[in-house]
């Protein structure tokens, strides 16, 4: 009876060893966006701008797919 109960402190233990070195990681490393992604993200907002404002939904998106093999090369 005695060893779900250890199993469950110890899992218990675990996580929250787990939980303690991602808050220390997450306070440790400072995360800032490259220049790339800058332009991405202007890139987007463009495009969402372009739309209307608005989201396309999946029809819109397939309408305008540029994956299709070789062809699209």
């Amino acid at each position: 009876m005695a060893t779900p109960i250890i199993g469950l402190a110890a899992l218990l233990v675990i996580a929250l060893i787990g939980w303690a070195i991602a808050e220390a990681k997450s306070k440790a490393i400072t995360f800032t966006h490259s220049e790339e992604e800058s332009e991405g993200w202007e890139e987007m907002h463009e495009a969402f701008e372009h739309n209307g404002g608005k989201e396309l939904s999946l029809r819109d998106l397939l309408k305008k797919n540029y994956t299709r093999g070789y062809k699209s090369i």
